[in-house]
Formats: structure tokens, C-alpha cells, sequence
């Protein structure tokens, strides 16, 4: 074998080795989102798009916040890999402090979207059934921060097991609660599409609780003595965590508040398309699982192959990082085609909704790839704190192009859901190609000092 095959075995295995827990960790996560989908399908199209449409607004705002949170991951990975343990004790206490700032923004929010509803047009009960789910899951949003902020610190040193195994726990505890408050089972109150964020909002808690537990019991933590004493706001780390990750957080809330602002396009389309948007975007964010917790295991490696000044592995780790995950969207893309009528039966059989799946379906196994492709080049960016650029090209490519598109094809060339898709999958392989060129260019850049 020669050395570049056994070299690029090695990075393959030290990718798999991080990212595997995360991959089953975000595949739990979803699971109950699906779980979410699938119930409130059962309990009519109007629940399924109030779920849809609240969703997509918590995931949005979400999103913006948790980028800046997402600092932590990186930083931790360039200090775990130059030796510095007593500075990831420093920062993982301020990101603890960020994240409750950024909860108290974040609940106001959730809290002030019936407005917007009313304006884009959503029919009303929908818009009354989205803003429910919406202020009943807003009590979580510290729980989900603060376990967010110990999940990066987890993440950085390379432990994944922990932030896999809480979440395995409480996946199916959420599904139960949501499931309770939905139908009102188990002697609790029947609240329809709200009673899921209820009791996700219950798990956002259980879940840190669990997290913060492990850190301060196993010895492994101890070097890092984060749990030492309660310190005040450190302005100068906090501006440090905040210049680094607001970019990170804004560039997510430009993606997913395309996801949000196509999610309310079609809600104006009816809620069978509604319906239909939600399965299909479902099940790719099932299949996006995977290459996402490669791309995360991305970011540790690459940061840490910095922090041990080892520069000229970064584009090689990269790269492989970049294979790995187009060979995952490829599959799951040739699965979408092959399968795509037996994995919409299994959401739902009202066959308006179906009719438009099976377009969206055709349409996602592009979109499927192209997304595996982009967030493996995010995520090794911000292995190498490389944020800015990055938000400046994502500003462009999803509002210039991808949500121009989706307008213009659903609206004036009357493509309606397809158009919308269509949108979205181009604005997705813009950002592939963009992204990796960014990476390749500061990826040579560092091998280059280090010659």
C-alpha cells in the first residue's frame, strides 16, 4: 500500500473516530423532529404545518444564536492541540455566559413572530398553532444553549461519546413527552402542535442537566477544571468568542432563514404543499445527519492540526474530510431516487400531499449532495477561524440567488413547490463550490509558511 493511501486511511479513521458519535448524536436529535413530523401528520395537515412553520422559525433564530456559541468548538480544538488545558476551563465558563445572554434574546424573539405570520400571509389557525409552539419552547432555550456550550467543549478535546450518549437517552423521553402533549396522553393536557414544544423544551433541560453532570463527575474533565468557581464576565474573552462565532451564527441564520422564509413561501401555496415541503425536508435533514457530524469532526481535526502548528496536514484533512462526505450524499441521493415513493408513504397517504413529495424528492437528491458538500467546506473553515468570508459569500449566494430563485420560479414562472426547491438546491451548489475554493486558498496558504 503506498503512503498516500495509508496516510489517507489514518485521516479517515481519525474523521470516523470523532464524527460517528456525532453522526448518531444528530440523527437523534432529528429522530425527533421526525417523530414531531410524523405525529402531527396523524393529527391533521393544519398541526403539521403549524409544526412546520414553528419549527422552522425556532430553528432560524436558533441557529443565529448557536453560531456564536459554536466559537467555543474551534477554540477549544486550537488549545487542546497546542497543550493549553487551563484555557479551555477559561472559555468553556464564558461561553456558559454567552449562552444565557443569547437565551434572553432568543425567548423575545420566539415570543414576538405572530406579526410576521400574519403578514406573509399564513392562514390563521396555522399562525395561531406556530406562535404556540413557539412560546411553549421558549422556556427551553437556556437548557438548549447551555448544553450547546458543553457539547463545543466537548467537541474541541475530541470527546463525542458523552454529547452521543445523552442525547440517545433523552430521544426517546422527548418523543413521549411531545407525543403526550400533542394528544394529551398520560393525564396531560391535549395542546395540539404546541404540546411539542413543550416537551422539548422539558428535554432542552434534562439533556444539560445530563451533559453538565459528566463534566463535573469523570476525571477526564478534571485538567480543565471548569467547574472550579463561578467567574465573572470576561470582556476580553467574550469579545474573543463573539467577533469569532457572530459571523459563524450569522451565516447559519442566513441558511436556515432561507429554509424559514421558503417554509412561509409555501405556506402561502396551501397547506397540502406545506405538508409536502416539511416530509421532504425531513428526510433530507435525516440524510444531512451524516455528513454533518463528519463535517463537526472536521472542525475539531483541522483545529487541532493548527494548534499543533502541523499546517501543511490541513488541506490534506480537508480534502479527505470533503470525499467522505460527497461519498455519503451520493448514496443517500441515489437512495432518494430509487425509494422516494416508500419513504413518503411512511409519512403520510393523502395524495395531494404525496403528488407534491415525490417532485420534491426528485429535486432533493441533487439538493442532498450539494449540502453534504457545503457544510464539510463550512465546518473545515471554521477549523482554521476563518468566519467572515465565509458569511459575506453565504449573504450573497442564499439571498442573491437562492431565494431570488425561489421566488421568482414559484411566483412567476407559476412553478410553485418545485420552483421553490429549485431555488434552494442551486443556492446549496453555489455555496459547495464557493466554500471549497475559500478553503483551498487559505489551505495553501498554510502550507506554504510552513515550507
Amino acid at each position: 500500500m503506498s503512503r498516500f493511501w495509508r496516510q489517507f486511511i489514518i485521516d479517515v479513521r481519525s474523521i470516523v473516530v470523532i464524527g460517528a458519535p456525532l453522526i448518531i448524536n444528530n440523527l437523534s436529535s432529528i429522530g425527533v423532529g421526525v417523530a414531531d413530523t410524523v405525529m402531527a401528520a396523524r393529527a391533521g395537515s393544519r398541526q403539521l404545518a403549524g409544526v412546520a412553520i414553528g419549527n422552522g422559525m425556532w430553528i432560524a433564530l436558533f441557529l443565529l444564536g448557536l453560531g456564536t456559541v459554536m466559537a467555543l468548538g474551534p477554540t477549544v480544538a486550537q488549545h487542546f492541540g497546542a497543550g493549553r488545558d487551563h484555557e479551555i476551563g477559561h472559555d468553556t465558563r464564558q461561553g456558559l455566559w454567552l449562552a444565557l445572554l443569547i437565551s434572553a434574546l432568543v425567548m423575545i424573539a420566539m415570543r414576538s413572530t405572530m406579526p410576521l405570520f400574519v403578514a406573509v400571509g399564513i392562514e390563521h389557525e396555522v399562525a395561531l398553532l406556530a406562535q404556540g409552539y413557539l412560546d411553549w419552547l421558549s422556556w427551553g432555550v437556556p437548557g438548549a444553549y447551555g448544553y450547546h456550550t458543553l457539547k463545543q467543549m466537548n467537541e474541541g478535546v475530541g470527546r463525542t461519546v458523552p454529547v452521543m450518549t445523552v442525547v440517545t437517552l433523552v430521544l426517546p423521553l422527548n418523543v413521549l413527552l411531545n407525543y403526550s402533549f400533542l394528544f394529551g396522553r398520560f393525564g396531560m393536557p391535549a395542546l395540539g402542535a404546541p404540546g411539542c414544544g413543550l416537551g422539548s423544551a422539558l428535554s432542552f433541560w434534562i439533556m444539560l442537566a445530563l451533559l453538565a453532570a459528566h463534566t463535573m463527575v469523570s476525571p477526564y474533565y478534571r485538567r480543565f477544571a471548569i467547574w472550579r468557581a463561578i467567574e465573572r464576565p470576561d470582556a476580553v474573552a467574550l469579545k474573543r468568542l463573539v467577533a469569532l462565532g457572530l459571523p459563524i451564527g450569522v451565516s447559519l441564520f442566513l441558511q436556515s432563514g432561507l429554509f424559514t422564509a421558503v417554509a412561509m413561501l409555501m405556506g402561502a401555496l396551501g397547506s397540502a404543499a406545506v405538508a409536502a415541503h416539511q416530509i421532504a425536508l425531513n428526510y433530507c435533514g435525516i440524510v444531512f445527519m451524516v455528513p454533518l457530524g463528519f463535517a463537526m469532526a472536521l472542525t475539531t481535526r483541522v483545529g487541532q492540526a493548527v494548534g499543533q502548528q502541523d499546517l501543511v496536514a490541513v488541506r490534506r484533512i480537508g480534502y479527505t474530510g470533503f470525499v467522505l462526505c460527497g461519498i455519503c450524499t451520493v448514496t443517500a441521493a441515489a437512495t432518494t431516487l430509487l425509494f422516494g415513493p416508500h419513504i413518503i408513504a411512511l409519512y403520510t397517504r393523502d395524495p395531494q400531499v404525496v403528488a407534491i413529495a415525490l417532485v420534491l424528492f426528485k429535486i432533493g437528491a441533487g439538493l442532498q449532495i450539494a449540502d453534504g458538500l457545503q457544510v464539510a467546506a463550512a465546518f473545515a473553515l471554521r477549523g482554521l477561524k476563518d468566519t467572515r468570508i465565509p458569511l459575506l459569500l453565504n449573504a450573497l449566494n442564499y439571498w442573491g440567488i437562492g431565494f431570488t430563485l425561489a421566488y421568482g420560479l414559484s411566483h412567476y414562472a407559476d412553478a410553485g413547490a418545485a420552483g421553490i426547491w429549485t431555488g434552494l438546491t442551486t443556492a446549496l451548489w453555489v455555496a459547495s463550490v464557493l466554500l471549497i475554493g475559500r478553503f483551498e486558498i487559505l489551505a495553501r496558504r498554510l502550507a506554504a509558511k510552513a515550507v
